[in-house]
C-alpha cells in the first residue's frame, strides 16, 4: 500500500505529532490526521492514527494518581463514548466533511476565548457526571465520524478541578478508551484491515520518540505556562481540522 517515501513521510508526521502530545498532553490524532489526509485520504488516515493514539496514551496514563479513581470519576463519559463512537463511524462510511469543519470551528473559538479570557472555567462537582455523559456522547460521535476526539473531551477534562499531572493522566485514560473504541468501530465497518493495522502499529514508533522529546519539555513547565501551551495547541489543532475538512471536500 505504501512505498518507501510514503513510510518516511508517515514517520516524520507522527514524530512531530508525538512531540506536540508529549509537550501538551494532546494533539497527536488531530495533527497527524491534518497532514495525512492530504496524502492518503481521510479514511486511511483515521485508520493509521488508531495504534499511535492508543499506545502513546498508555505511556501517559501512569502517574501518581490511581487509575481506579479516575475511572470512577469518568465512567459516564466512557460509557457514552463507546456507544456514540459506533454511531459516529457509520457517518464516516458516508460523509463527514461538514462535521469535521464544524468541529474545527468550535474548537478554535473555544480555545481562543479561553486564552484571551484567562479565567479558567471549572465545572461544579455536582454536574460532572451529567456533563461527562454529554461530553462522551458528543466526543464519541465526532470522533467516530472524523477521527478526532479532542472536542469536547479535552475541553471537558480541562474544565474539571485538577492539577496538570492529574489532567494529563485523565485525558490519557479518555483517549486510550477513544482509540480502542475507534478501532472497534472501524473494524465493524470494514475500514480497518490487517495491512492498515501493521502500518498503524509501526507509526507508534516515531510517535513514541517524538513524545519522549516533548515530555522532557513538559516536565519543566509550570501550571500557567502549561495552560497557555495547551490552549495554543487547541487553536492550532482547530485550524488544522478546518483545513482537513476543506481538503477532504
Amino acid at each position: 500500500m505504501f512505498d518507501f517515501n510514503s513510510i518516511f513521510l508517515i514517520s516524520i508526521i507522527f514524530l512531530f505529532a508525538g512531540f506536540v502530545k508529549g509537550a501538551s498532553g494532546i494533539g497527536l490524532p488531530a495533527i497527524s490526521l491534518a497532514f495525512l489526509t492530504m496524502f492518503v485520504g481521510i479514511k486511511v488516515a483515521i485508520a493509521l492514527v488508531v495504534m499511535p493514539g492508543l499506545l502513546t496514551n498508555f505511556w501517559q496514563v501512569f502517574g501518581k494518581f490511581k487509575i481506579k479513581n479516575i475511572i470512577i470519576r469518568m465512567w459516564p463519559l466512557l460509557i457514552c463514548l463507546f456507544i456514540f463512537s459506533l454511531l459516529g463511524a457509520k457517518v464516516l462510511v458516508n460523509n463527514s466533511e461538514i462535521l469535521t469543519l464544524l468541529l474545527g470551528v468550535i474548537l478554535t473559538f473555544y480555545a481562543s476565548f479561553s486564552l484571551i479570557n484567562k479565567k479558567r472555567i471549572i465545572i461544579p462537582l455536582k454536574y460532572e457526571k451529567v456533563l461527562g455523559a454529554c461530553s462522551g456522547a458528543l466526543g464519541g460521535f465526532f470522533g467516530g465520524s472524523t477521527g478526532t476526539f479532542i472536542f469536547p473531551l479535552a475541553l471537558y477534562v480541562y474544565s474539571l478541578k485538577m492539577d496538570k499531572n492529574e489532567f494529563l493522566q485523565s485525558i490519557a485514560l479518555v483517549l486510550i478508551s477513544a482509540s480502542f473504541f475507534l478501532g472497534i468501530a472501524l473494524t465493524g465497518n470494514k475500514l480497518w484491515t490487517i495491512e492498515l493495522f501493521i502500518y498503524s502499529t509501526y507509526a507508534a514508533l516515531p510517535s513514541f520518540i517524538g513524545m519522549y522529546i516533548g515530555r522532557k519539555l513538559q516536565f519543566k513547565l509550570n501550571e500557567d505556562l502549561f495552560r497557555k501551551i495547551f490552549l495554543f495547541v487547541l487553536i492550532v489543532v482547530g485550524f488544522l481540522i478546518i483545513n482537513k475538512a476543506v481538503i477532504s471536500n
